[in-house]
């Protein structure tokens, strides 16, 4: 249509403040800090964001003092991050005169946010609070000792916390602190983790810690790169980056650790796929949907376990494919806004019965060759004289590569590339976990989980 569109008023007023609020950047104005100052602490993030920014832009001299002794919580966490910003060795108020970073102002910064009870904030705030802490060490260096002591006994208790995104925040705090505890508890973090995305957080968070290891902990951690990681997959510095994190590790430890810790060290990367760990899994039952929906929809009334679902979406190469949230592959469709989308037959369905129902965007092709060999996979790649393959869905890295000129006929292919039976090595309280995880959309404090 060409007619003029019709604008759309429900949110205008928040449009409009959020607006006002912008025009005072990048200058300054006697009356900004007063018109901000409310809004550091607005339901809507965005209008926090620019009531900051805005803050940023204005002589911290004149809102410092009111920074440091603000009482509400989400506003001094908003304003710590300003101070921050405007205090750190990159600021635009840094001179000539002022190189460094004043050290009094960061142990005020840091008191001050120790003031804000952990439990009286909601989970958003505390990932706020957690990243101004580390914003204050990037910005303004590390603490002094007896500061580092301090905050290692407020944060070492709140590992592990209720979600994923705090249990990472938390650890990079610990390791950067050097916590002697971290070492222990996020390893236990780490062996729990069920995707390779998380996985590789607390492989990259810990690469910095130097205390509070034992040999165990250093060795299965070192293991960890030529088991479990050399069947991970991502894009072409995926390994080498893999590879970084591992020589960082090895660079923070003693002479006596690197002699003790040599065989496992030297020990070759075992290529181990999705694919083979869910065949060590022991089969238990070739499932129908018919079988398995009742026993789903009587599980699905509570008293189901996130953990262990989550933990499944990886053990059953789920996260191989598809991402949920924040975490798996994209060679599949993304599962994130699938309890809103799917019932529990309709999803048992689509699980059991992969090739009832191939969505276009994920059809594989049939590639007839001219010597009579057969090709089936999701193309990766149409430019040049090769086509290159995806025969592996479990292994969306490994390429298959046909000559154009080899090729007598390429037509779409009827099964599905998702494998079947992906349930069958599941008992039914754990495929109960799995699509409670999925039905929720990855929320613990659902109604299924009580």
């Amino acid at each position: 249509p060409t007619t003029a569109s019709t604008s759309n008023a429900r949110f205008r007023a928040n449009r409009e403040l959020r607006q006002k609020l912008e025009g005072f950047h990048g200058r300054r104005d006697p009356r900004a800090v007063a018109t901000v100052w409310p809004y550091l602490s607005d339901g809507d993030r965005a209008i926090r964001f620019a009531a900051r920014v805005a803050l940023e832009w204005q002589e911290p001299v004149q809102w410092r003092e009111r920074a440091l002794t603000e009482t509400n919580a989400r506003r001094a966490i908003a304003a710590m991050v300003a101070l921050a910003r405007v205090s750190g060795k990159d600021s635009i108020h840094r001179t000539a005169t002022s190189p460094r970073p004043d050290r009094a102002l960061q142990e005020r910064m840091l008191s001050a946010l120790d003031r804000i009870a952990w439990a009286s904030i909601g989970t958003s705030d505390k990932l706020d609070l957690l990243r101004a802490y580390s914003l204050t060490f990037t910005r303004l260096g590390p603490p002094s000792d007896a500061t580092r002591q301090r905050l290692i006994a407020r944060l070492d208790p709140l590992f592990p916390a209720a979600t994923r995104d705090l249990n990472i925040q938390l650890a990079n705090l610990l390791v950067y602190l050097q916590s002697p505890a971290i070492a222990s508890k996020a390893m236990t973090a780490f062996r729990r983790a069920s995707t390779q995305q998380e996985q590789i957080e607390y492989a990259l968070a810990l690469r910095a810690l130097k205390v509070g290891w034992t040999l165990p902990l250093r060795e299965e951690y070192f293991r960890w790169f030529v088991s479990t990681a050399t069947g991970y997959r991502g894009g072409n510095t995926f390994a080498r980056a893999l590879n970084t994190i591992r020589s960082d590790a090895v660079k923070n430890l003693s002479e006596s650790e690197q002699l003790a810790l040599k065989p496992v060290l030297d020990l070759q990367p075992e290529s181990r796929s999705p694919g083979q760990v869910l065949a060590s899994r022991s089969f238990v039952k070739q499932w129908t949907v018919d079988e398995l929906a009742p026993v789903v929809e009587r599980g699905l009334r509570g008293g189901r376990n996130f953990e262990r679902g989550r933990s499944l979406y990886g053990q059953v190469a789920c996260a191989s494919c598809h991402r949920f949230v924040d975490d798996g592959g994209s060679v599949g469709p993304d599962l994130t806004a699938v309890g809103g989308r799917f019932g529990v037959r309709d999803l048992l369905d689509a699980i059991i019965l992969p090739s009832k129902a191939i969505s276009d965007q994920y059809a594989a092709i049939v590639i007839r060759k001219k010597n009579g060999e057969v090709v089936t996979g999701r193309v990766a790649n149409l430019n040049g004289p090769v086509v290159s393959v995806v025969v592996d869905m479990l292994d969306p890295g490994k390429f298959t590569d046909v000559k154009r000129e080899d090729i007598e006929s390429m037509e779409p292919a009827r099964i599905s590339m998702m494998p079947p039976g992906l349930l069958d090595r599941l008992k039914p309280d754990e495929v109960q976990d799995l699509l409670a995880y999925l039905l929720s959309l990855g929320n613990p404090k659902h109604r299924m989980f009580k």
